[in-house]
């Protein structure tokens, strides 16, 4: 079960940390979105995937330069030690992967069945399924650093384990509650998915686990089944039309804006937890344990 580091750290307060992380993140996304937007005001032809790809191919080389400063200046912690080395990443980054395809999957039979979801053509576009490939795998390596390697790693730091998930789940909603389409059940969603991608490595402290099921989850949606990606509209490989209220097909801001979304979740979540606290009941318990002799 991941445990708080003991090295010794210029500013002892996890949540603090967090804090200062959090507001100088923001500050960088909101400046790398204005300087990108600046440059490419005038210049013609560029597709929505080429542009986000371009976005957050500088916001992923500047978040990880970010974390690695404030692991190195504020951690006092090794930047390898926030997740990567994992004996079971291959198994780890399978498990989350096939839990992606598992919920996409049965939600969108559920649509097609109700026909709430039609495929009108597929698109078999090479460079634009490479482009998406490569933007789902910067969005997916960077957001699990940020959100659970350095954010929810020291939140433990400072609160137990359940109160840090939550915490850290809720600050990775609202990030995505400027996006286009964005509506509260659609933030709802995206708090259960970072409780899900965060549930994993709260028990073993690894990121591939969220690694495996956030690019799964965002390639799978978009670029093949052709849904929006948390509101945002790419090239696909089939052509979605969808026909019934938006709390039920997700609407403009994808599948995570839907009511079969809320559900899956819940049931994945409550799963896992189970699974969890069954594999590592004895490392719960010594901890429990310790919390108490600390209180004494």
């Amino acid at each position: 079960m991941a445990k708080p580091a003991d090295y010794p750290k210029p500013i002892t307060t996890g949540w603090l940390r967090v804090l200062i992380f959090t507001g100088t993140y923001l500050a960088t996304m909101v400046a790398v979105n204005f300087i990108i937007q600046s440059l490419t005001r005038n210049i013609s032809g560029i597709n929505p995937a080429g542009y986000a790809l371009l976005t957050f191919l500088v916001l992923g080389a500047f978040s990880f330069l970010l974390v690695k400063v404030f692991c190195k200046a504020l951690d006092k912690r090794p930047f390898l030690e926030l997740g990567w080395q994992d004996e079971d990443r291959l198994r780890n980054t399978l498990t989350g992967s096939a839990l992606a395809m598992a919920i996409l999957g049965t939600g969108t039979i559920i649509l097609v069945a109700n026909n709430n979801l039609k495929w009108m053509d597929v698109t078999a576009n090479g460079p634009a399924l490479a482009l998406s490939f490569a933007l789902m795998l910067i969005v997916s390596f960077t957001e699990e650093l940020v959100f659970r390697g350095y954010i929810l790693r020291n939140l433990i730091d400072s609160f137990p384990p359940a109160f840090s998930l939550a915490i850290s789940a809720l600050v990775f909603a609202l990030f995505h509650g400027a996006n286009p389409g964005s509506n509260w059940l659609a933030l709802a969603n995206v708090f259960l998915a970072g409780i899900l991608l965060g549930l994993n490595y709260l028990f073993t402290g690894s990121l591939w686990f969220g690694i495996g099921l956030h690019f799964w989850w965002n390639f799978l949606q978009g670029p093949i089944l052709g849904y929006s990606v948390s509101g945002l509209g790419l090239p696909s490989l089939l052509n979605t039309y969808l026909d019934g209220p938006p709390f039920l097909t997700g609407g403009s801001f994808g599948f995570e804006g839907s009511i079969l979304n809320t559900v899956l979740d819940l049931l994945s979540i409550g799963i896992l937890a189970f699974i969890y606290s069954r594999l590592f009941e004895k490392d719960i318990q010594l901890l429990f344990r310790k919390r108490q002799e600390n209180k004494d």
